[in-house]
């Protein structure tokens, strides 16, 4: 039976052999026998008693050398090992030993196959992401989670002017313009889930001091070390795209307001009013929240323009319509709704509030002073109000505005001039 410790030594699958002072081998366990045979190896040259230095390259005698002599506390030398259908790497290591007073050597071989593997997968990996990040028209970025880049890709001075090292460092809120600041922040704040993918749109300063519009897809991810974390960006340049969108949209508010607003008086004609009024009675129809509504008539009108013509007779009505829109509060909508008949939508307001409101309308106009020698009621152009209040879930829309128009039919029969309510 062998002794404790050579079990021991035959136990270990590493290929083992120790080594005198003068690197002779004077001690082997079974796997590096095994391994000898079965790799065709001599063991007349790697067995017990011979000379270990003989047969090493000279690098790694050497290194085994400098361990025998003190000179070095280890010596570690990677090489392949490769068979004829498979591939082999191993580790040598030398570390120095006692033996009877002298100085040895223990000599290992460790297989390293499946770490060199990965390790050529994952340089593989990464050739293959830098590739695409050097050659990629995107600009890809790597942040800290507070935002300043550790990595940005090689072709951000053909897009943004500056070189990597102008940008690693500093922050993503050095180079945004100042009003898309606070978006970023907020979204930055929402980044939290790993692997979550969130879209930013913003203005990045180049530097020529340009801004151009960015798209950028941000990732939280583990970094490389699996220790912190970091964001991985990926950006386009998007200003193109962004000033057509602009250019649509500005369209569209053209074309809206084209829509919407009374050609000569330039306040809302009547289908904004029918919009706004079905839009108001829907979002207040379930709640016991007042609105209220004017219709304002302007006094003697057909007369004015028998006096003084149609040119002056718009010319009129611009005023009175620019009074009316710059007496109202802002969420107030004026409306032109036929000739010379305007109405007033007045949200959250309730029947006092309307009142006051309209009489401040009525006084407003009498005091533009445009002349108006045939009226019965002033040497001035005047207007007379009708006032109706939506109290009740059980008046509609048309109810409402049937009810100001008596209303206002009541402000003309009691002289004009005037702010009636019903």
């Amino acid at each position: 039976m062998k002794p404790f410790n050579l079990e021991v030594f035959d136990s270990l699958v590493d290929q083992i052999a120790v080594l005198d002072m003068d690197g002779y081998i004077i001690a082997i366990n079974t796997s590096w026998v095994n391994f000898s045979i079965e790799n065709e190896g001599e063991l007349q040259k790697t067995g017990i008693g011979n000379n270990y230095l003989a047969v090493c390259p000279n690098e790694v005698k050497d290194g085994i050398l400098q361990v025998l002599k003190g000179t070095k506390d280890n010596f570690n030398y990677e090489y392949p090992c490769h068979s004829s259908n498979e591939l082999r790497w191993f580790l040598l290591r030398v570390t120095p030993i006692k033996i009877n007073g002298n100085n040895g050597a223990v000599v290992s071989h460790v297989n390293i196959t499946d770490r060199k593997l990965v390790e050529i997968q994952l340089k593989r990996s990464e050739q293959l992401y830098r590739h695409i990040a050097e050659n990629s028209t995107d600009f890809i970025s790597l942040h800290t989670l507070d935002g300043k880049f550790t990595y940005v890709s090689p072709n951000c001075p053909s897009l943004l002017g500056y070189s990597p090292d102008e940008m690693v460092g500093k922050t993503t809120y050095d180079f945004i313009h100042v009003d898309d600041i606070k978006k970023m922040k907020s979204f930055n704040n929402d980044i939290h889930l790993i692997g979550e993918i969130k879209t930013v749109t913003y203005r990045f300063k180049c530097k020529n001091g340009k801004y151009i519009w960015i798209e950028s897809k941000y990732k939280h991810v583990l970094s490389v070390d699996k220790v912190s974390n970091e964001i991985i960006c990926v950006s386009r340049d998007i200003t193109k795209n962004k000033q057509k969108l602009i250019e649509l949209e500005e369209e569209r508010k053209l074309l809206k307001k084209t829509v919407y607003t009374d050609s000569l008086t330039g306040v809302f004609n009547r289908r904004y009013f029918n919009r706004q009024l079905k839009k108001a009675f829907q979002e207040y129809f379930q709640d016991y929240i007042a609105f209220s509504l004017l219709v304002i008539d302007v006094d003697y009108f057909k007369q004015y323009n028998d006096t003084y013509g149609h040119k002056t007779g718009d010319e009129c009505l611009i005023k009175v319509a620019d009074t009316l829109a710059r007496s109202v509060r802002e969420n107030d909508s004026v409306c032109r709704i036929g000739g010379e008949e305007f109405c007033v939508i007045l949200p959250n307001t309730n029947k006092e509030k309307a009142l006051f409101l309209a009489e401040r309308l009525r006084k407003k106009v009498k005091e533009l002073k445009i002349p108006h020698i045939n009226s019965n009621v002033s040497s001035y152009v005047t207007v007379s109000i009708g006032v109706s209040t939506k109290n009740s879930i059980y008046i509609n829309q048309d109810k409402l505005f049937l009810l100001a128009d008596q209303a206002l039919y009541e402000s003309k029969k009691s002289g004009r001039n005037r702010v009636t309510s019903i």
